[in-house]
């Protein structure tokens, strides 16, 4: 009972926050576009934490089989030491943060180092201006 009323009131604070977020693509492949909201969640030195957005081009799946379509992540990025790492993370059933959330899980903040190239390298340089 207490993961469904955590998942609900994720759900519905997430959903009031996308539907009036501001969104910027930072990359776009053959398979997602990721996309960051442009006003951060907060600042403190060089560590900024901001919502991140993936949308899928195929539906994916969760471990329970469940399809979604997009995924909204609570991350944190270490300008100065390049490093990134997400504590929250919500799957939807459509685009876009929209539709049902499909799943919400919350870890400990773990900052890892961000490879040239990859996307958290994208994220980092649109961030760390």
């Amino acid at each position: 009972m207490k993961k469904l009323c955590f998942m609900l009131v994720i759900a519905a604070g997430a959903l009031s926050a996308t539907a009036q977020a501001e969104w910027i693509s930072y990359q776009r492949n053959a398979d997602t576009d990721e996309l960051v909201e442009a006003q951060t969640v907060s600042s403190e030195g060089s560590r900024v934490k901001i919502w991140t957005l993936t949308n899928y081009r195929q539906p994916m799946s969760t471990i329970e089989g469940q399809a979604y379509a997009s995924e909204k992540m609570l991350t944190t990025v270490d300008c100065a030491s390049r490093k990134a790492g997400a504590e929250q993370v919500l799957r939807y059933s459509e685009a876009n943060a929209a539709g049902e959330v499909v799943s919400a899980m919350e870890t400990p903040l773990r900052l890892l180092s961000v490879k040239a190239g990859s996307t958290d390298d994208a994220l980092l340089n649109r961030v760390c201006r």
